[in-house]
């Protein structure tokens, strides 16, 4: 037994604060909040969303809904790690959890880097977005080094590929399920009316479909690297799949720009944005919000077309 009891009952601790700190926020947000934007007097809480736009708090809530089920992936293996004293593998699978709430926060600081700026800036009324690009770079940069250490400390440098990879996706999986419940959501509850189920609808109802998508795919791959950890063996499947939850996500973010393009460029109907407050309609104010998807999704879109190629080429040891 390498690891103390001490070592295991904080973890325990540790990740049920966790648990509860996500949760509250991915509730609140993703579930109370969010879906009822275009309800009528708010939904059960009564948030009526006068201020700020529909993508701030459905960021909030994506977020605690993917920490929350990371969390509780960790606190399970916690506690497992209690209940089986001499068992080290679910205390590596709690610390692994914790690689993954970091890789969960250093990708929210990269989104909100080189895409989702405005969502906290010249949509809450503060224009200094350079700032706040600035800032949130640099706090990917610590993320990511900061979850990248122990990751590396754990699982060397390749040497147990399917471990390694299997951290990388349960983010994943946890973030596309949030992102396909909060859009799911969305899309369920928009009122009955004409204009809000005719120009909504799609804006909210195709990305959920997509990210559904994402889902199966990721979780899949997830389930499969397990499985291949076990069996001592390097899949290429698992690769297709992860490569292809890459892809949907990628095309999500290039959708969820052409919807945003299509709504800024309206000009006989009531503006109705999803990233920021309402607008004049034909404001340009937050088009490069659509570029800036088109360029993300993009880039995304290309990095999982170049690893499917590699894998398809690599042979075993290179995978």
């Amino acid at each position: 037994m390498k690891y103390s009891s001490t070592t295991r009952l904080i973890n325990v601790v540790v990740f049920a604060l966790l648990a509860i700190g996500f949760g509250f926020l991915g509730i609140y947000f993703g579930i109370l909040v969010t879906p009822f934007r275009f309800v009528s007097g708010g939904g059960p809480l009564g948030v009526t969303f006068e201020n700020v736009g529909w993508g701030l708090f459905a960021m909030l809530g994506v977020l605690g809904l993917t920490g929350l089920l990371v969390s509780a992936y960790g606190l399970v293996q916690s506690v497992f790690a209690v209940l089986r004293g001499n068992d080290d593998l679910p205390v590596r699978r709690a610390f692994s959890s914790y690689v993954a709430l970091g890789y969960v926060v250093a990708i929210f600081f990269f989104l909100n880097a080189v895409w989702l700026y405005r969502l906290t800036s010249t949509n809450i009324g503060y224009d200094d977005m350079a700032f706040v690009i600035i800032v949130y770079v640099i706090l990917f940069l610590v993320a990511i080094i900061v979850s990248n250490i122990p990751l590396l400390r754990m699982y060397g440098e390749g040497e147990e590929l399917n471990k390694i990879m299997k951290a990388i996706t349960g983010p994943i999986v946890a973030a596309t399920f949030s992102l396909m419940l909060v859009y799911g959501l969305s899309f369920f509850l928009l009122p009955s009316d004409a204009y809000s189920r005719a120009v909504m609808s799609k804006q909210l109802g195709v990305p959920a479909l997509i990210f559904l998508v994402a889902f199966l795919l990721s979780g899949a791959a997830f389930l499969g690297y397990g499985r291949a950890d076990k069996a001592q063996k390097v899949s290429k499947m698992n690769g297709f799949l992860f490569e292809g939850s890459l892809l949907a996500i990628g095309a999500a973010i290039i959708v969820a720009g052409v919807f945003e393009y299509l709504s800024q460029s309206a000009k006989n109907a009531p503006l109705v944005s999803l990233v920021g407050k309402s607008v004049p309609a034909g404001n340009s104010a937050y088009m490069e919000f659509a570029v800036m998807s088109w360029i993300v999704g993009g880039l995304l879109v290309i990095l999982a077309c170049f690893l499917c190629l590699s894998t398809l080429k690599g042979d075993k040891k290179k995978q």
